[in-house]
């Protein structure tokens, strides 16, 4: 099984306006009635996911303290009966906490998500390769409908980042080969020429809007790479019915 990772960042705003406010989303809106926080650190981190995280029932979520403009929350795990996941709150909580957010979704290694909200709105989507989920090759229209727009955050690159950079990163793999043409009869572009490796991407991302800072995203693989943070000044939520 390739990795999975699913975050949302917060923009300008920090740790405990977003507790705050993600809890108050899960009590009102996902009917969540129990709250508690797990105290970690980089010592008993992985002690902590392996007894409660991945064995209790609820939803797991790492509220990291904020770097920069951006602050991120990490699905740890989710165990309910009606499951649902972190992407799908994202534009409430651009809405309650009056801000952009941005969601980011790593499938199985083989394909990236995004969502930006901002203040309530759905500014933008993206699919890294829209053809992944479907067993019949899209036609020209359904790909078109689908395609990202990263002018979108325009308002939010760091200085000296341009939408240009940006796009290039995103492009990268199908949707070039979708400009060139170049895709084959069932929609897939030829691996020799555009075959990308989609945790780099996203590692890639997360530094260009340099969510983290501008080397280095661990929250891609955040299972290996969430110990650069101080752990203790994380915040891991535990929230159930």
């Amino acid at each position: 099984m390739g990795l999975f990772s699913t975050t949302l960042s917060i923009y300008k705003k920090d740790q405990p306006d977003i507790i705050d406010a993600l809890k108050k989303e899960l009590k009102e809106k996902r009917k969540l009635a129990t709250f508690d926080r797990i105290l970690v650190s980089v010592d008993n981190f992985q002690e902590i996911l392996d007894s409660q995280v991945y064995l209790n029932q609820g939803i797991f979520y790492l509220v990291a303290y904020r770097f920069s403009n951006w602050t991120t929350i990490l699905e740890l795990n989710v165990n309910l009966n009606d499951p649902f996941y972190l992407y799908e709150i994202a534009n409430a909580m651009s809405l309650r906490l009056k801000t952009y957010s941005l969601s980011l979704h790593l499938h199985d290694d083989d394909v990236i998500f995004y969502n930006l909200e901002h203040n309530g709105n759905s500014l933008d989507g993206y699919n890294s390769n829209v053809q992944y989920f479907e067993n019949e090759p899209l036609k020209q229209i359904e790909i078109i409908n689908q395609r990202h727009d990263a002018a979108k955050f325009l308002e939010l690159l760091p200085s000296g980042k341009n939408i240009e950079g940006l796009n290039e990163i995103l492009n990268r793999g199908y949707w070039n080969a979708f400009d060139n043409n170049d895709l084959d009869m069932d929609g897939i572009p030829n691996d020799e020429i555009y075959e990308v490796e989609e945790e780099q991407r996203l590692k890639e991302i997360g530094r260009y809007l340099e969510i983290y800072n501008n080397v280095d995203f661990p929250y891609a693989n955040w299972h290996d790479d969430i110990y650069e943070l101080n752990l203790s000044k994380c915040y891991l939520l535990r929230a159930n019915k």
